[in-house]
């Protein structure tokens, strides 16, 4: 542990009484005598996710361990290990909310923050609740790209040839908000992608869409990824990583906010552990560790001066679109994947 990460948990500690909702002393003694929690997809280096399961084996003496893995792969995990659970907790795309549901995946729980959780933020029946959003954007390596693009069609210039990154939004959830997004710069919506599909075609087809590299922190380290299609807290976590002169830029011509929900499985092995830590990301605590990482909390705390000054002015979110309901945005998504199956081919 370094000395960074240890200050970090002793300044959470200090006011963590003051911020932490009162915990029922039958869950923590539960979740104590569970002594650990298990999570798919919530890594370290995630939205601050690292200091923030460091917080609560401080406080209440829970270890944790992770397994990485988009939001596809955990519903593949979990329908395999109905029988035998390994997984408590997750952290999922909004996108396959409605896959999770449909499969009986998640287990009802309402955390102690519940009632100050917007609508929007949340399933009725408790089934999820999302701590966080992030907004597709561009990630700019200013060593490799001397003008920095500023909306959708500027990718198209011929000066960006072979030069954007993205994933396949079959199977990744920044790639299908991409798409999306880039669907709303072109006069599309949730009921109309197709100008998306039809933007992405014309990249490729440009040649300016990048084949055959794997967006991660190694690739654009490496600079095999000049322009990189990403969520801004990872396009900030991605600079302070690597050290590159990256710069985070917000499409003027519209974007999208995707959700990341949180729950509990249904067959979680250490049921009360994972209310504990749900509990905790939740708390004020929580989500103002969540912003420390970038992300935009999804609950209205007050952030502090030197947290806000690390973020984009609210003015560069002016244009952001929310998904409307699960509904809308999931028959929008298997529109995109739809789609993308006949763009691949």
């Amino acid at each position: 542990m370094t000395k960074k990460r240890v200050t970090m948990i002793i300044g959470a500690a200090v006011f963590s009484a003051q911020l932490l909702p009162a915990m029922a002393d039958d869950k923590l003694a539960a979740a104590k005598k569970e002594g650990q929690y298990v999570s798919y997809g919530m890594s370290d280096d995630w939205v601050n996710l690292g200091t923030i399961f460091a917080n609560i084996e401080s406080k209440y003496a829970l270890k944790h361990v992770d397994t990485d893995m988009t939001s596809a792969e955990q519903i593949t995990h979990l329908l395999a290990e109905k029988d035998a659970p390994v997984m408590d907790i997750a952290d999922i795309g909004y996108d396959f909310t409605a896959r999770l549901l449909e499969n009986g995946l998640a287990a009802s729980y309402k955390n102690t923050s519940w009632d100050s959780i917007k609508p929007q933020y949340k399933d009725p029946e408790g089934r999820w609740a999302a701590s966080y959003w992030g907004a597709i954007a561009f990630l700019v390596n200013m060593d490799k790209v001397k003008e920095l693009p500023q909306t959708w069609n500027d990718l198209l210039k011929p000066q960006y040839k072979d030069m954007v990154c993205s994933r396949d939004p079959r199977i990744s959830t920044y790639a299908t908000a991409s798409v999306l997004a880039a669907a709303y710069a072109n006069g599309g919506s949730e009921a109309n992608v197709q100008p998306g599909l039809d933007w992405f075609k014309t990249l490729r087809d440009s040649g300016n869409l990048r084949n055959g590299v794997v967006l991660n922190v190694g690739s654009v380290q490496k600079g095999e990824c000049p322009i990189s299609l990403v969520y801004d807290f990872d396009g900030f976590a991605k600079r302070d990583a690597t050290g590159l002169p990256l710069k985070v830029i917000i499409p003027a011509d519209g974007t999208v906010g995707m959700l990341f929900a949180q729950y509990i499985s249904s067959v979680a092995p250490h049921p009360n552990a994972a209310k504990v830590a749900i509990d905790y990301l939740f708390s004020n605590e929580g989500q103002l560790l969540l912003a420390q990482g970038y992300a935009h909390p999804t609950r209205d705390i007050a952030l502090p001066d030197d947290v806000k000054t690390k973020m984009l002015p609210a003015s560069a979110y002016e244009k952001v679109r929310f998904p409307t309901n699960l509904t809308s945005f999931s028959g929008a998504i298997k529109a995109i994947a739809d789609g993308w199956d006949k763009l691949a081919k």
